[in-house]
């Protein structure tokens, strides 16, 4: 009864990832879209990543993902969600098996790993829907998760301790969000790997190829034109972070308990029984957890003197997801006794089967609003270019409901987005009707 049960999870699990990715299918140039993709028209590849590192962004791995797929066009907008999801679901589960689980189990932690993060990020359409967002915040993420199964295979060569360098150096060049948690999580991981006397060579790569982002990001010349005036006070810096991680963490724990619930039992039921997780490491690494999780805020209130974006909130998020699973794999012995009672645990997993089908039901209307915004930007898009092709340069258009929280153009001609789509576009202005 547990094996099919197993599967039965695995299938319900299976389906908020499937309505993600199929309303991730309508998605659309947004925003800075039309930003990295003028600019590439204008410049060039090789000169638009000079351009952005030089002035705009430091984020140089991110620069150069966007320019490549702004020179695919945006027909990979839509396909972006479905391979991010299709990518990181297939590397959590090599990951998991790197740990010992067996393969469906494996599938089973990394589908419940992928399905509570994305459920309960706090702005899933900016993370995953949107290119920018998904290339900044999510792709790093996978990128994370390649590392600790690569880490955990411990190939001892040369070339495999550049490879984790090469990770984490260009996981960092996505966003400071994720650098300074990564740099931070690598220190303390080195520190416990020279304790212990295990997997150093493959630590230390990985926590040189973060400083060596670092380094890349701090000198850049962007940088500055990203801090917003003098950097904050280190103190209330911290402060604040520490702060914005309680309320990230009190607000999972209030809103999404059955989703807290369900990371905590189903490792605990499922977990290998050979990882025997102590309470000395459940005791590390919840002490890491809290040494790391501040710093995903630090670069928003350090650098900018203001609360980190909603979308970056997902790199949290997922840390704290991963602590779940963590701690309910060290449960695991815990519930042991159980075993020998199939029908209970098979029961138990059955169960939690329900949460994922109410999370996929809820995401269905959301296929709706994006295929009905989807198609009325295709129709605005195709007079856009009608018009152009006709001479026209200034162009006046119907506006469009906003997209992922933003505005295609809005009625102020000199708005700075409404220059990006001009400029993408190829005309001289644009502005919505009023």
């Amino acid at each position: 009864m547990t094996r099919w049960a197993e599967r039965a999870l695995a299938v319900a699990l299976a389906l908020p990832l499937m309505a993600w990715a199929l309303v991730g299918g309508y998605s659309r140039y947004t925003a800075d879209d039309f930003c990295w993709a003028g600019i590439l028209r204008m410049e060039g590849f090789l000169s638009a990543n000079v351009h952005y590192y030089t002035i705009y962004s430091p984020r140089y791995t991110f620069t150069f993902l966007v320019n490549l797929a702004e020179m695919v066009g945006p027909a990979i907008v839509p396909a972006l969600p479905v391979t991010a999801i299709v990518a990181w679901l297939a590397t959590l589960t090599w990951t998991f098996v790197q740990f010992g689980a067996p393969t469906l189990r494996g599938l089973l932690l990394a589908e419940l790993a992928a399905v509570a993060t994305l459920q309960t990020a706090p702005d899933l359409p900016q993370s995953l829907y949107w290119q920018t967002g998904l290339l900044t915040y999510l792709l790093p993420l996978i990128m994370a998760t390649l590392l600790i199964g690569w880490v955990r295979l411990g190939i001892q060569r040369w070339w495999a301790w550049g490879v984790s360098a090469a990770i984490t150096f260009l996981a960092g060049g996505l966003s400071e969000t994720y650098l300074i948690p990564q740099n931070v999580a690598l220190s303390l991981a080195l520190l416990l790997a020279c304790v212990f006397r295990t997997r150093r060579a493959h630590l230390l790569a990985a926590f040189l190829g973060g400083v060596l982002a670092l380094a890349v990001i701090v000198a850049a010349p962007a940088t500055a034109t990203r801090v917003h005036g003098t950097p904050a006070e280190l103190g209330l810096t911290m402060l604040a972070s520490i702060a914005t991680a309680w309320a990230q963490t009190y607000r999972l724990l209030r809103f999404f308990p059955v989703t807290v619930l369900a990371c905590v039992a189903i490792p605990a039921l499922i977990s290998p029984a050979e990882w025997r997780i102590s309470v000395r490491w459940l005791v590390v690494v919840t002490v890491c957890v809290l040494i790391t999780l501040p710093f995903s805020y630090f670069p928003s209130f350090y650098a900018q003197n203001g609360n980190p974006p909603a979308r970056s909130l997902i790199v949290p998020g997922a840390l704290l997801i991963g602590y779940l699973l963590f701690v309910g794999s060290a449960l695991r012995r815990v519930v042991a006794p159980i075993d020998s009672f199939a029908w209970a645990r098979g029961l138990a997993l059955a169960a939690f089967a329900v949460v994922p089908i109410v999370v996929a039901v809820s995401i269905l209307p959301e296929q709706a609003s994006a295929a009905r915004y989807a198609a009325l930007f295709d129709a605005e898009e195709q007079q856009i270019q009608t018009r152009r092709d006709a001479g026209e340069t200034d162009l006046t258009v119907s506006p469009l409901p906003p997209n992922f929280g933003e505005n295609f153009v809005t009625a102020d001609r000199d708005d700075w987005f409404n220059g990006c789509v001009a400029r993408y576009y190829g005309v001289d202005s644009i502005a919505a009707r009023t």
